[in-house]
């Protein structure tokens, strides 16, 4: 048994439901290691799952999607990692935590020399968008996409990729954001400009080969499938409203449900296709395919040729307040949780 600090969230509720507990961590199972987390990332996918919208997880519970740390202790029946090494990974919950018993077959080695917060900052967020843009959609070398969200976590990154491979980008953004987002290499245009439609037609020159969109509904439809080229994909791959401010919101729940649905004839008679992307099902129904575009991605930030933002560093015990930081959109880039201190 191992002393370990946890964040642990009792009952569906705001922030101030989190709660930083102590506790006795068992030795790893079979095909296991317990790992000692350098830092993990804030995701929304923790507030959905703390208001109850993320589907599968259930209170009570201990967030955090994703992490980078290093192994100090290997069960039984694992190949391939030692104590010591450097692992990084995406597991949906448990991450909040000083200490975590993980599956082995969910790590990847992460590169030494890096920035811990750098790299988790590209382990949920960059498996994301690299896999959205390369496997769930495949644009071309000058052709153009439309990301929505392109200050964020996931949408810096992909429009950061995009320009590792030729592909033109236009990232919506709040207005204060918008040069942030022009320094991306990436066309910048405000969320709320009007004749949205009309401005990414134009700058696209007729239409985006693929839309990437966080928040659904009729968002999805309006702003999203509207401006697809013939053969164009819209990715939906989050759902943002339903859990916009850390509360549930029925109304954004419906308009996801209602807002953007679709006659299979009519998307034929468009040549245009519908996709979504979670994560979670990558990694356990492609386990393989997720470590090595994982692997991918930790290569580029090695290089210095992918650049996470780090919006914030923040201790275990500041979990609550990282969370209302992440609800309130009040930093650019990636909030991360360091549980040996924000230094």
């Amino acid at each position: 048994m191992m002393d370990a600090r946890e964040v642990w969230v009792p009952r569906k509720g705001d922030a101030q439901a989190l709660e930083v507990r102590s506790v006795q961590l068992a030795a790893p199972g079979f095909g296991q290691v317990t790992v000692e987390v350098e830092a993990a990332g804030v995701a929304y996918a923790d507030i959905a799952m703390r208001v109850g919208t993320y589907p599968g997880v259930k209170v009570p519970f201990v967030p955090g999607y994703d992490f980078v740390g290093r192994i100090v202790h290997v069960g039984d029946g694992v190949d391939g990692f030692s104590a010591g090494d450097r692992v990084g990974g995406i597991t949906v919950t448990g991450c909040y935590a000083s200490l975590r018993n993980v599956d082995a077959k969910l790590l990847v080695k992460a590169p030494e020399g890096c920035d811990a917060a750098k790299l988790v900052a590209a382990t949920l967020n960059g498996l994301t968008a690299w896999q959205m843009l390369k496997r769930t959609t495949t644009p071309e070398k000058g052709e153009w996409i439309l990301v929505h969200g392109a200050s964020g976590g996931v949408g810096t990154l992909l429009v950061d990729l995009a320009a590792l491979d030729g592909i033109q980008a236009i990232g919506t953004s709040s207005a204060g954001n918008l040069e942030f987002v022009r320094s991306h290499s990436c066309v910048a245009i405000d969320y709320a400009a009007n004749a949205f439609v009309e401005k990414v037609l134009e700058i696209s020159g007729g239409g985006v080969v693929a839309a990437y969109d966080h928040i659904g509904g009729r968002h999805f439809r309006k702003r999203s499938m509207a401006v697809l080229r013939d053969g164009g994909v819209g990715v939906l791959y989050g759902a943002y409203e339903v859990s916009r401010g850390g509360r549930f919101r029925p109304a954004a729940l419906i308009s996801l449900l209602t807002g953007g649905r679709y006659s299979p004839l009519d998307l034929v008679a468009a040549s245009k296709g519908v996709v979504t992307y979670l994560a979670d099902s990558m990694v356990r129904h492609r386990v393989e395919t997720y470590r090595a575009d994982l692997a991918n991605v930790y290569a580029l930030v090695e290089t210095g040729a992918l650049n996470p933002i780090v919006g914030a560093r923040l201790a275990l015990e500041r979990a609550a307040e990282a969370q209302i930081m992440l609800e309130n959109r009040a930093v650019t880039g990636k909030i991360v949780l360091v549980p040996g201190g924000a230094a």
